[in-house]
């Protein structure tokens, strides 16, 4: 026995199941219920496809006709009730055509491959348009080799007859059928979104376990773009900026309009707009990134690195610290430096960059105020007040003088996972916490018993 790759079932009666294999290039009929092969029927065509696996099968919203697509390349349209060859377009594809789809009114069949088109044709298999999505991609004209991630996966009809693809890279190409308008592409993100961050002005960048960066209009929700790295051969047009390594952070400079991204490639990167415009290497791995107004500090395991202007800012490269770091916030003078150690301490340190192999300087330690490991930090705007969360309590310090607890552990107490990040609004009269366990909070330092909850927020 060998497998099959597809299936579609006929939308009435009589009912007939079609099966497609994804080894001898066979399509199969069935009679039923009970369904079984029609064997014998000198009608039945199953050897349409010269070649290797029948990729899909569709049907038509009347079953009068059904459609097979193949590593052949060719497009097979049958009668739906007795499998009969009808039409069959001969190299439809340059190689594998992986998916098809009928129009509403069952005349035109939508198909794409591997070749990164996309091709229209009517039930006689004659071709109505084609649209190479991989050069709108970014695909190189005219090359013999299509780019894995512009490879088009599979393509449907929506809002009626409008055509859509969908590449291995995970973007969605809208096809227009009007002469001389290009395919609008849809972009966004397959994998976890590790990281998020505020440009200028309604600008948002989100990155992911995959290392893409995706940029966002703040005002309408829909995607820019992706971020590219023009200096690193992207050949496959995945968009993985941080080659595929998990994005840890993204922290923006507005004095320099840049983004700054760290990833478990161990390179911290600077974009600019959708261009990846440099990197610096990093000793060890980062896993947080914090930036005042131009100096961009980088908490990674072995320590912490100081980068600006997309350079190292420190001589010594790593500066080594005699505890675990677990969380780093930079104040927005670039002057006043936060680390929060694995003991529940939280070290203070005066930034001073001009000819110092060292230029940290520990001014303050604020000791005791958590039970268990900080795991994130935030200074209010105007820098008079500091926000530190551990796995349970939000702890607010008074970071205009002695940083005294404004809000002391066991106030503000209600997340019951680890407190990922947070946030303060403008103005600095509302705190935001975000735990993994998908809850958000919104607190008053002024009005210490009040708290917004948002349950589930990411579920």
């Amino acid at each position: 026995r060998k497998k099959g790759s597809s299936v579609a079932f006929r939308p009435g009666r009589p009912m007939r199941i079609a099966t497609g294999g994804k080894e001898d290039a066979a399509v199969f009929l069935h009679k039923g219920p009970p369904f079984q092969r029609v064997v014998g029927d000198p009608a039945v065509c199953e050897r349409g496809h010269e070649r290797g696996a029948v990729n899909c099968l569709r049907y038509t919203k009347d079953g009068t006709a059904v459609a097979s697509v193949g590593t052949d390349g060719a497009a097979c349209v049958y009668d739906g009730k007795t499998l009969e060859l009808t039409s069959k377009a001969e190299r439809l594809h340059r190689s594998s055509a992986f998916s098809c789809c009928w129009s509403r009114d069952g005349t035109r069949l939508l198909t794409c491959g591997a070749d990164g088109h996309a091709r229209l044709v009517d039930r006689d298999g004659q071709l109505l348009r084609e649209w190479n999505v991989a050069e709108i991609l970014g695909g190189k004209a005219g090359g013999s080799k299509v780019p894995t991630g512009a490879m088009q996966l599979g393509c449907a009809f929506v809002k009626g007859d409008v055509p859509v693809s969908v590449g291995y890279n995970g973007q969605i190409a809208v096809l227009p059928l009007e002469d001389g308008k290009e395919p609008t592409v849809i972009t966004g993100h397959q994998a976890p979104i590790a990281a998020m961050e505020f440009g200028r002005g309604n600008c948002i960048y989100t990155a992911d376990t995959d290392g893409v960066i995706v940029k966002w209009d703040g005002d309408t929700g829909r995607a820019v773009g992706r971020v590219s790295d023009p200096g690193q051969d992207d050949a496959d047009l995945l968009g993985k900026v941080h080659a595929g390594a998990t994005v840890t952070s993204l922290a923006y400079s507005s004095a320099d309009d840049v983004l700054y991204s760290a990833g478990w490639d161990d390179r911290v990167r600077t974009t600019s707009g959708l261009t990846c415009a440099g990197s610096v290497g990093m000793d060890a791995q980062p896993n947080a990134m914090s930036c005042g107004t131009s100096l961009v500090a980088v908490m990674t395991v072995d320590g912490l690195s100081l980068v600006r202007g997309g350079r190292a800012a420190s001589s010594s490269g790593t500066v080594r610290l005699p505890y675990a770091a677990t969380a780093v916030h930079l104040s927005g003078d670039d002057g006043t430096l936060y680390v929060a150690g694995e003991d529940g301490s939280i070290h203070v340190y005066a930034v001073s960059e001009e000819g110092r192999e060292n230029p940290l300087d520990e001014v303050h330690v604020i000791e005791g105020g958590h039970l268990r490991a900080v795991r994130s930090l935030s200074l209010s705007p105007d820098g008079t007040k500091l926000a530190a969360a551990d796995s349970r309590d939000v702890c607010v310090y008074d970071a205009s003088g002695g940083y005294a607890p404004l809000v002391s552990k066991g106030r503000w107490c209600f997340h019951t996972q680890s407190v990922g990040c947070l946030a303060w609004s403008p103005d600095g009269s509302v705190l935001a916490s975000g735990g993994n366990d998908d809850s958000i909070f919104l607190w008053c330092p002024e009005r210490k018993a009040r708290r917004v909850h948002y349950r589930f927020a990411h579920r």
